[in-house]
């Protein structure tokens, strides 16, 4: 009778072994936080917070998890993957900064039909780098070849990461009041969200990646797969100095604003002051979206929303630009002008 084993059944359990050694030579090449005790290999990471804790009054653990979504399908048609680590990373860490948190240590979880050195090697080495972009430790992660689940060289890319932050430093619904200014950070395209719409308008025009855009020298696969913007180096330097800060992603500025700030209030935002980019016009000329509906699919332009006091608002900005990043004032945080006291927060477009 025909024997079963495990790599007939498509599952290679030294293919893994043998990518990860690879990785981890290359891992011997970049720098090393000493704070992280434990190498590529043990059940879990050790990562030492004595030093890190005492700078602390009252630390508190902050967590997430997010993904790459679709996007990662995008850049595997588009042969394009390897800057998808840097979209992970971010995706995570800048929602830790939402918090006020800073990022610690990174984790990344990695699921294909079939293990491909030329695939995995190249996302583990972006997000490496993106780590460093972070300034946080890649402390490990999971790879998984499922046969059956994915199919051809389809895969899935999620990360988890965690970070500190004093209980009285926690920005967001209990420190954002009326009369605070909101700053518009600029975002590095369509960063990680929209991709399911965006894959189905590629495929309505037939657009070649290689192509150059009707509206800038940039080919089509740079500009739709321009890697998510990691804030981390930009704000965390000043993060005391805000009340709030919003990622935005999946939900657009409409669904993400809102979410820091205090019931009873409303964000106040300008039209005037939201130009859409080239691309994002494009977007919405060759879709129909109307602008409402593009405030709630993409980041058109915004990868986050800063809220500080008015006069903090001038220093924020200098930081910012400084930092390269542009950036503007794009509105206020209002008393809300609801008749029901407990109304949800919203924005009020002017």
């Amino acid at each position: 009778m025909n024997r079963l084993t495990y790599e007939k059944s498509g599952v290679d359990p030294n293919k893994a072994d043998q990518i990860i050694e690879h990785f981890s030579g290359f891992l011997k090449t970049r720098p090393r936080d000493p704070r992280l005790l434990s190498g590529i290999g043990p059940y879990a990471s050790c990562f030492s917070l004595k030093e890190t804790l005492s700078r602390f009054e009252d630390p508190l653990l902050v967590s997430c998890c997010d993904g790459v979504g679709t996007k990662s399908k995008l850049a595997l048609d588009w042969g394009a993957i390897d800057r998808l680590g840097e979209d992970l990373v971010a995706m995570n860490v800048n929602d830790l900064l939402c918090v006020g948190a800073t990022p610690l240590v990174f984790l990344d979880y990695y699921a294909c039909g079939k293990l491909d050195s030329n695939q995995l090697l190249p996302l583990l080495k972006s997000i490496q780098l993106a780590c460093e972009m972070a300034e946080c430790s890649l402390a490990g992660g999971e790879t998984a070849e499922m046969p059956g689940l994915y199919v051809d060289q389809d895969f899935d890319l999620a990360g988890f990461s965690v970070g500190l932050v004093d209980r009285k430093n926690i920005l967001g619904e209990t420190k954002v009041r009326p009369g605070d200014c909101l700053v518009a950070l600029e975002s590095n395209g369509l960063h990680s969200n929209g991709y399911s719409l965006v894959r189905k308008l590629i495929e309505q025009e037939k657009l070649n990646p290689n192509e150059n855009t009707p509206f800038s020298s940039q080919t089509w696969k740079e500009a739709l797969l321009k890697p998510t913007t990691i804030y981390v180096k930009a704000l965390k330097p000043i993060l005391n100095s805000l009340t709030g800060l919003a990622h935005i992603t999946g939900g657009g500025i409409n669904g993400n604003l809102p979410r820091i700030l205090p019931v009873a209030t409303e964000a106040h935002v300008s039209f005037e002051k939201l130009v859409l980019s080239p691309l994002f016009n494009w977007i919405k000329n060759k879709t129909g979206l109307s602008q409402n509906q593009m405030l709630d699919t993409f980041n058109c332009g915004v990868g986050m929303i800063a809220a500080c006091r008015p006069e903090n608002t001038d220093s924020l900005l200098a930081h910012l630009e400084q930092s390269g990043l542009r950036a503007q004032r794009i509105g206020t945080v209002e008393s809300s002008s609801a008749k029901e006291p407990a109304s949800e927060p919203q924005v009020v477009w002017r």
